[in-house]
């Protein structure tokens, strides 16, 4: 999808999803979510 714009892309590293951050997380890594992050993503809307 890059590349048909002129910006080839040898590799893609997410590093949030909406508001939350995955600092720290590695491949295959997960975490719970806060109290905080739990009330973000539920007043979030989805498209």
């Amino acid at each position: 999808m890059t590349a048909a714009i002129g910006f080839p892309t040898l590799r893609l590293v997410r590093v949030a999803i909406g508001s939350l951050r995955l600092d720290g997380l590695q491949p295959g890594e997960w975490r719970e979510l806060s109290a905080i992050e739990l009330e973000q993503v539920s007043r979030t809307k989805v498209l």
